[in-house]
């Protein structure tokens, strides 16, 4: 196909409390782009990577306040997130207060990676860029 029919990706997380994760994934680096309501208690917002150089390529990821009490272990979900210094980010995650887990180097991702709840406990897979990662 010279089009894809798909140009991005973007996966939408409910929580329990939009305000409470955007302070979590702004630590990891992202921004809001766009909220509703435009003011007050946020129920929606689209968080992206101010510092990729394509949105399309960067990082994007949409928040929604859920109506149901949240678990974790029933939704199943998983991101993985990549890194340009994954030891440095960790060391800042520890320094405001959250818990990573220790770095470890799989047969399938040698550069390292380590393990992060955010705060609906959420597991989050953070992993060092290959050099040659976009």
């Amino acid at each position: 196909m010279p089009n894809p029919p798909i140009t991005a990706l973007v996966p939408m997380v409910h929580v329990a409390d939009v305000e409470r994760s955007v302070a979590f994934y702004q630590l990891l680096g992202f921004e809001v782009g766009n909220r509703v309501p435009p003011t007050g208690p946020m129920g929606w917002c689209w968080l992206y990577q101010p510092h990729a150089p394509d949105w399309k390529r960067g990082a994007n990821l949409m928040l929604s306040r859920s109506e149901c009490p949240i678990d974790a272990k029933v939704q199943s979900f998983l991101v993985y997130l990549y890194a340009e210094d994954l030891a440095a980010l960790r060391t800042e995650l520890l320094a405001h207060g959250l818990k990573p887990s220790e770095i470890t180097f799989p047969i399938y991702l040698p550069e390292g990676e380590f393990q992060l709840s955010d705060p609906d406990g959420f597991c989050l897979m953070i992993a060092q860029s290959a050099p040659d990662t976009p």
